[in-house]
């Protein structure tokens, strides 16, 4: 009966010991499941793990070009060396945009990075919920892709090149003196709010100065030439606010503008190496790079809403050498600029 006794009591110790173990095993796998979760709805990325990146565009041109390198270039420096990128283009047609932005919604992307405004747009009111960092949206609070720049709410952060119009007009004037003297045409593409904002900036900061000035807006990049010639006669300058249709014609606008012996004057080093005479912004290069770091932090762990969006300055103050000879502009040498041959 003793034996009985002590047999029952060593089965009552062992089942209790092996009860605490189960608890603790089922506390620990429950502690490990949180800590991977805490900061982001997607588990965080490790370096050696493959990474799939999507790029969205409406167009293609040099700019976007030059800040897809820098993205892919920041991500390599940081150590991401095994991503694999895709590139959604819409050919310059929004229904197309719209669709890319829809079929991207049931992706398996990690990371989709939509250049531009309307990428940005699109893919923001598609309901996507892989993380989004956008690059080169002038003003993203206008253009609707988040409320806030501290703390993004739509799904997307990102990089934002915003337009100096004054330091743009001056650059302008410390090229040619008389730059103002005459109206000032502004073109932009209708359909891009963006573009539409920065060209009332101008606008308004024309007005500032009891400068003149006559707006016209595109549809698509076709009709830029014709719409510059136009400009071209009416006005002693023409204005290129950040707007990728347009620059996507930014060789034939320069070309007119030019023959007709007036300075196009653009908001992104691009369109000073197409033609323009300069422009002040800051490089895609960076653009891409910056957008890059922000992009690591989702996939190491962040929510969206805790990367706030990086404004980027306007520090690269560029002036093209070849249309300032055609112009019979001499180019400053005590006024920093990136001299383009």
């Amino acid at each position: 009966m003793n034996c009985l006794k002590l047999s029952m009591t060593k089965m009552k110790k062992t089942m209790s010991i092996a009860i605490a173990v189960l608890i603790c095993s089922v506390l620990a796998i429950s502690l490990v499941g949180c800590s991977g979760n805490s900061s982001s709805g997607t588990s965080t990325k490790d370096k050696s793990s493959e990474v799939k990146v999507c790029f969205v565009e409406i167009v293609d041109n040099d700019a976007f070009q030059t800040m897809m390198d820098g993205f892919k270039t920041g991500m390599a420096d940081a150590g991401y060396t095994n991503v694999t990128y895709d590139v959604k283009n819409a050919q310059g047609d929004s229904s197309t945009l719209n669709q890319i932005a829809a079929q991207l919604k049931n992706s398996d992307y990690d990371v989709i990075v939509p250049i531009a405004t309307p990428p940005a747009q699109a893919c923001a009111n598609a309901g996507i919920s892989t993380p989004m960092v956008f690059m080169s949206v002038t003003d993203p609070v206008n253009a609707g892709v988040t409320t806030t720049l501290d703390a993004p709410d739509k799904g997307m952060t990102g990089t934002t090149n915003f337009a100096d119009v004054e330091a743009i007009f001056t650059a302008g004037e410390e090229l040619k003196s008389d730059l103002l003297s005459k109206p000032v045409g502004i073109i932009y593409t209708a359909s891009d709010r963006n573009a539409q904002v920065t060209a009332e900036q101008a606008a308004d900061y024309l007005k500032g100065r009891g400068v003149e000035y006559e707006m016209k807006t595109v549809q698509n990049s076709s009709e830029v030439q014709q719409v510059g010639q136009a400009l071209a006669s009416e006005c002693g300058s023409i204005y290129v606010p950040a707007d990728s249709i347009v620059q996507v014609a930014m060789a034939q606008l320069t070309d007119v503008a030019t023959k007709a012996g007036i300075p196009v004057l653009g908001t992104d080093p691009v369109m000073t190496e197409t033609g323009a005479l300069e422009s002040v912004s800051c490089t895609n290069d960076n653009l891409g790079q910056e957008s890059a770091k922000l992009a690591i932090q989702l996939l190491e762990g962040k929510q969206v809403s805790e990367v706030p969006v990086n404004v980027l300055p306007s520090i690269d103050k560029s002036v093209n050498k070849q249309t300032a000879e055609a112009l019979g502009i001499t180019i400053p040498t005590d006024k920093n600029f990136r001299v383009i041959e």
